[in-house]
């Protein structure tokens, strides 16, 4: 769908203050709408609910209404987006709709962008302010909204917190403290990965001092690489400590190489040399051979290909042995919900038929899918539909009758698709061609 602009010849500034217009006026859009399904999903006590087993769950802070556990994986499937993600964002529209109603009005009339409202939304949720002292927090700051910087407005915030709200510093704290994690994911060049971290303010110290140290030795060993390079380069040597200490020491460090194992997903033709030489690791994405000698240069390797699953034979019992749960998890690495990125192997298996006492071979791959719990309760006892016509392809039809379309290659939002043309597909899937 197009949007008409100025188009005038000197219209450029014009054109980008539409954009911004109707960026705003998409964003108030949306989360209107969000706030709009949280109160059809709303609950007023936490019961749960006899029929799909649906608990109540406050995901905002202190006031914010109750909502059903499955509204997130609506939202979900529509914006594509994790169910995680989508729920941080109903979180986020609640608080700000239910604690900061000021603000909540200036982000509707597009004065301020959703993303700085949800940064203080969030800063009152962390300093545990409870409804009232939100409410408080929001009028205080009304006169500001959209008329100073957001990082001055952020620091008035801080300190007006510490005001409404001296006796949760502590506590704030102690929460931090709670949050620490750290997390690393591979970027789009499978050699580096990306890592974040919070840690304890002394550890980091002592970390950063270590990783300087350790750098600083690299250098004096004739590494001429950048600062910064060494530093990354410190940092993984970090991970094999009796590496580090030798390397401190300066001693040999070769015996203390780390051990990896890595998975290939290899194709028969790849083996005896006869196709191409990209392969796909199991949490790397797609590699070209050589590319594993820059991965994992300095680590003693054990590599272990994996051949497509074939044709696994069923199992009567409920119980998955390991072989059809290698072949199920080698198909599908990541859930089977519509675009979600979650990890196969730390999901439980799921019965796409559910498993019935006294029933023949309904232990089989093309009857199993990797999904989260939350996830398998909304297709158990919730009125998420799921069926799998064929080994790998998932149909899912959510509450509000939106259908998506589940392979481990993508996902297909059929949602404008015409009945027709959904039928044709369905038909391809449930009654695939021959091979050969």
């Amino acid at each position: 769908m197009s949007v008409a602009v100025p188009s005038t010849p000197q219209s450029a500034v014009d054109r980008l203050r539409h954009a911004q217009h109707l960026r705003r006026q998409a964003d108030a859009i949306e989360l209107q709408a969000i706030a709009d399904l949280a109160a059809e999903h709303g609950w007023t006590t936490t019961d749960e609910l006899d029929v799909t087993n649906e608990r109540a769950i406050r995901v905002g802070a202190d006031g914010t209404a109750l909502v059903g556990e499955f509204l997130p994986l609506e939202i979900a499937a529509i914006k594509a987006i994790s169910v995680s993600a989508a729920t941080w964002l109903v979180r986020d529209v609640l608080n700000l709709r239910d604690r900061h109603p000021v603000l909540w009005g200036s982000v509707l009339q597009g004065h301020v962008p959703p993303y700085r409202a949800f940064q203080l939304t969030q800063l009152a949720a962390r300093y545990d302010l409870t409804q009232t002292q939100a409410h408080d927090l929001d009028q205080r700051l009304a006169s500001k909204y959209g008329r100073i910087g957001w990082a001055r407005l952020m620091r008035l915030a801080r300190g007006l917190i510490a005001i409404i709200a001296a006796n949760n510093v502590q506590a704030a704290a102690e929460t931090a403290r709670a949050g620490r994690y750290v997390r690393t994911a591979v970027t789009e060049q499978p050699v580096v990965s990306e890592l974040w971290a919070r840690l304890d303010t002394a550890d980091a110290q002592q970390l950063e001092t270590t990783i300087a140290t350790l750098a600083k030795t690299l250098a004096k060993q004739g590494d001429t690489d950048e600062l910064d390079v060494r530093r990354a380069k410190a940092l993984g040597i970090l991970a094999t400590p009796g590496r580090a200490a030798a390397l401190l020491q300066g001693r040999d460090n070769t015996r203390h190489l780390p051990r990896t194992k890595v998975y290939l997903h290899l194709s028969d033709t790849m083996l005896t040399g006869t196709d191409t030489q990209v392969v796909r690791g199991e949490t790397l994405g797609p590699l070209v051979r050589d590319q594993l000698r820059d991965l994992f240069g300095t680590h003693r390797l054990t590599i272990t290909p994996v051949i497509h699953e074939g044709t696994e034979p069923a199992v009567d019992s409920y119980e998955i042995p390991d072989r059809i749960r290698q072949s199920v998890l080698l198909r599908d690495v990541c859930e089977v919900f519509p675009h979600s990125s979650r990890a196969a192997r730390r999901l439980d298996l799921d019965h796409t038929i559910p498993y019935t006492d006294g029933e023949k071979a309904q232990t089989r791959p093309d009857n199993l899918g990797p999904l989260t719990r939350t996830v398998h309760r909304a297709k158990t006892t919730g009125r998420w539909r799921l069926k799998q016509p064929k080994s790998g392809t998932f149909w899912w039809r959510s509450p509000s009758n939106q259908t998506y379309r589940v392979t481990n290659q993508a996902t297909d939002d059929l949602h404008e698709w015409s009945t027709g043309e959904r039928s044709v597909l369905w038909h391809l899937d449930a009654h695939p061609p021959p091979s050969g």
